[in-house]
């Protein structure tokens, strides 16, 4: 990235911390910004402990705790942000009137405003310039991309040198990131990946307890079947919110999902509540935020404004709602899983 070498990530969390670690291998000057969510992350770092939630060393970069953020986002020629959806409009609030004019902005940041179901790009155009703003997804687990491992990141922008920019930045020898102008396509594919995927996990955990067979270890047939409803659905919501339904088939569609469904939180969450695990137990097991069970509704509020039935969507909204605690929410829940995919073609 010809020129932004000074780069500013904000968010302590694991895939802000990833980034980082990725931005100096890279041979960028990195600032990482904690949120006033990051306290524990800050104390760890203070104490020369690995990173609580990556558990790898931190990066060899500058670490400023929240409230000390003016000096690292008036030098910085990209910023990138990591948080979640729901605390993406305050980070951005706060951040943008202490960063360069030119400054170049990343959103890592995947899934709806939960009360104005506006998508990242959406929130950061109330006080960005959009040209300025530059959409990252792609399957990629924080901890992989923390070491180093293969990836394939796409960048998203309307705004054909944004783009370029921060995917030129974010490869190196490991890591390919290309580009695209698709930027309602990628974030309605990253949004409702998560979604998917909790669906796929509810499947695998319902199949288990139905199938109640020893030779089986792992229950394969409603897992392929959920992932092939939730990738039509996945098309029928890009296509309804004006993306590109071709992106569906792509590393930020089903590559994205394909990584939820077998090594994200959201599958994992997924398969406990299948299995008949709460949901406050579940949740409590992830230890971590679980995008797709507040996705959704949001995902349904959707459908319904678009006039599109989401029968992926409808599995988790369902498992949610009647858990899968005791036999009749098992047979009640196998329900819905049957109906969903009688209606998906």
């Amino acid at each position: 990235m010809a020129g932004a070498r000074s780069v500013a990530v904000i968010g302590a969390g694991a895939m802000g911390t990833a980034l980082a670690c990725h931005l100096r291998v890279g041979g960028s000057s990195v600032s990482l910004l904690a949120t006033e969510r990051d306290g524990d992350v800050m104390a760890d770092w203070a104490r020369g402990a690995p990173h609580p939630r990556l558990l790898v060393p931190f990066p060899d970069v500058s670490a400023h705790p929240h409230g000390r953020w003016a000096e690292p986002l008036a030098a910085a020629d990209l910023v990138v942000v990591a948080v979640t959806s729901s605390g993406l409009a305050g980070v951005l609030a706060e951040a943008a009137p202490a960063a360069a004019s030119g400054a170049v902005w990343a959103l890592a940041t995947k899934g709806w405003e939960p009360e104005t179901l506006r998508t990242p790009s959406e929130v950061a155009g109330a006080v960005l310039d959009p040209a300025r703003v530059v959409s990252i997804s792609g399957p990629a687990l924080a901890a992989e991309l923390a070491v180093g491992a293969p990836t394939g990141l796409i960048c998203a922008s309307r705004d054909r040198t944004g783009r370029r920019l921060v995917a030129d930045l974010l490869t190196n020898g490991t890591t390919r990131a290309v580009t695209t102008s698709d930027v309602a396509g990628i974030e309605t594919a990253a949004a409702f990946k998560n979604v998917v995927a909790v669906a796929v996990g509810v499947a695998e955990g319902l199949a288990s307890r139905l199938g109640q067979s020893a030779v089986v270890s792992r229950f394969g047939n409603a897992q392929a079947a959920v992932f092939a409803a939730g990738l039509l659905d996945m098309r029928r919501l890009v296509g309804a919110c004006g993306g590109r339904t071709a992106t569906v088939l792509g590393i930020g569609g089903a590559g994205d999902l394909f990584l939820t469904c077998q090594h994200g939180r959201n599958g994992r969450f997924g398969r406990l509540l299948g299995a008949g695990v709460p949901i406050e137990d579940a949740l409590a097991s992830i230890g971590s935020v679980v995008e797709g069970a507040a996705n959704a509704s949001a995902a349904l509020r959707l459908a319904e404004r678009h006039e599109i039935d989401l029968p992926s969507a409808r599995i988790v909204d369902n498992a949610l709602r009647l858990g899968a605690a005791d036999e009749g929410a098992v047979e009640r829940l196998r329900d819905v899983f049957l109906e969903a995919l009688s209606r998906s073609r």
